[in-house]
């Protein structure tokens, strides 16, 4: 890397710091209700949701008065042509740079991937977030950007609104007012352009809105820039006139700044203990596979810089992996009842202790069978097991772990999860034997595939060797995969790691000593 991109790198750096103590302040002064990193978390696996799977309007409460303002909006036009600028800039700077900077094309590439799944992300929730009407309260959320809720019973007045210019031309921009509108307020400020102003909602007192990160703002009118907003305005006024008629006791039962109670996406606490296990796993299983495999050496890394790549590779697959998983796994029906039963009261595991011991039991015997069936075909193969070095007993443990908690994340939680939710999707019903058989098998047989590259260093591959590579690791995979589905994830985790440490620790050490 040259002087000026390291530069470059450092300086971007120092503004995100920076940025992260502004914010932590803000937080610290309760001008933010939430820690802002878990919400910045939170934000980006949402945006990742609806950029896959947020194309069909979903209609939520039943009950609810919905009332788009995307429509008409020339933030679709203004999206469709930056989505082009960013696939023709991508193309053109990652051939330009490719072959004379290729670190600052892989990066450039990637923020140019992410920029435009970002994009794509926002317009599905705006389209998704439409302003709802439920029980007099009014529910302003746009995107993943800003929200605002409000009783009729707040509003002062409703009028038609345009938007003010200068004798220069230069568009009045009003402080604390709160802006219904599907173009972002960025692109407003940066092209000058804007959606039409139709209606203004002024409030009798300021009204406490939340910006990006949960930021508090008091706003004393909502300015609508919907195309169509009659509808809106009349329901509105409905709800105001029927509210002044009601009986004004009932106006002791409101109150204006509350939380709106809505289910989230997925359990985040679950996540996040899930993320934090699949990071000290990646921790855990990296001086592992450089004592095994040299992997470091292969790659042409240092140890530590090895170490810190695969940390923040599982960090990235995990993080998406489980947020997938915890969001279609709610239709499913996944069990992951230790770390749950943490965050319910009185809700314990029944019988945990003997669900334990029986899964660390068949972790067991699965690795007592691997053993044997290796022995047994290993000679028909012509394979030399001692040609496998297996690195100290402490390594073989963290070894054990790490891949225990890694890959029942992916491949029983994620996958089985996937599978078992396409068969819900295309049979409409509840799951049967047969789907759990077929998604446990499935993922079984990815997993014992995704071990090729692992035998593949250790032997020359034949196709009875890769057939009975398959078999072996579809042993565990089947074992693993039933307890996941009938006992729960963790149960899974630990007969995984009892098997890793049969074949890896104890196996080991009975052929030096015996």
């Amino acid at each position: 890397m040259d002087t000026q991109f390291i530069i470059s790198i450092i300086i971007l750096i120092t503004l995100l710091e920076v940025f992260a103590v502004l914010l932590f302040i803000k937080y610290i002064q309760g001008k933010i209700d939430e820690n802002p990193f878990i919400t910045l978390l939170k934000k980006e696996c949402s945006i990742l949701f609806y950029t896959f799977f947020g194309w069909r309007n979903r209609q939520g409460n039943s009950n609810a008065k919905l009332f788009h303002y995307h429509k008409g909006s020339l933030y679709f036009w203004l999206l469709i042509a930056l989505l082009h600028e960013q696939v023709i800039e991508a193309i053109v700077f990652h051939i330009y740079l490719k072959d004379t900077d290729p670190l600052r094309a892989d990066i450039l590439l990637i923020l140019h991937v992410y920029s435009i799944l970002y994009m794509i992300g926002d317009y599905n929730w705006v389209r998704n977030s439409p302003i709802k009407i439920i029980k007099r309260r009014v529910h302003m959320k746009i995107g993943a950007r800003r929200s605002l809720i409000f009783h009729v019973k707040d509003v002062k007045t409703v009028k038609p609104s345009s938007i003010q210019y200068t004798k220069n031309g230069m568009m009045i921009r009003e402080k604390n007012v709160f802006h219904v509108s599907a173009l972002p307020r960025v692109l407003t400020r940066i092209f000058g352009v804007t959606d039409e102003l139709k209606y203004e909602i002024i409030f009798k007192e300021p009204i406490q809105a939340r910006g990006y990160f949960g930021q508090k703002k008091a706003v004393n009118k909502a300015l609508i820039y919907m195309d169509e907003p009659q509808n809106f305005i009349k329901a509105l006024e409905a709800e105001i006139e029927e509210y002044k008629n009601h009986d004004e006791t009932e106006a002791d039962l409101f109150t204006s700044n509350f939380k709106e109670t809505k289910e989230p996406l997925i359990n985040w606490k679950t996540y996040f203990i899930l993320l934090f296990l699949n990071v000290l796993g990646a921790l855990a299983i990296s001086p592992y596979a450089i004592a095994r495999e040299q992997l470091h050496e292969v790659l042409g890394l240092t140890k530590w810089t090895f170490t810190m790549l695969y940390i923040a590779q599982i960090l990235m697959e995990a993080g998406i992996f489980l947020f997938l998983s915890l969001l279609i796994g709610k239709k499913v029906g996944i069990k992951i009842p230790v770390i749950e039963s943490l965050f319910n009261k009185g809700s314990g595991v029944k019988n945990l202790g003997k669900k334990i011991y029986q899964s660390a039991f068949y972790g067991v015997l699965t690795g007592i069978v691997i053993i044997v069936f290796s022995l047994i075909v290993s000679e028909p193969l012509g394979v030399d097991n001692s040609s496998i070095k297996e690195p100290v007993w402490w390594l073989g443990v963290l070894g054990s772990f790490g891949a225990a908690v890694n890959e029942e994340s992916i491949f029983r939680l994620f996958i089985v999860t996937f599978v078992l939710w396409l068969f819900l999707k295309i049979k409409k019903g509840e799951r049967t034997r047969l789907h759990m058989f077929l998604a446990i098998s499935f993922s079984a047989l990815i997993f014992g595939v995704m071990h090729y590259s692992m035998a593949s260093s250790n032997f020359e591959m034949t196709i009875g060797i890769f057939v009975s590579m398959l078999i072996i690791n579809g042993i565990g995979g089947l074992v693993f995969g039933a307890l996941f589905l009938y006992v729960g994830l963790e149960f899974a985790i630990i007969a995984h790691f009892t098997a890793d440490i049969t074949l890896h620790v104890i196996g080991p050490f009975l052929v030096k000593v015996l």
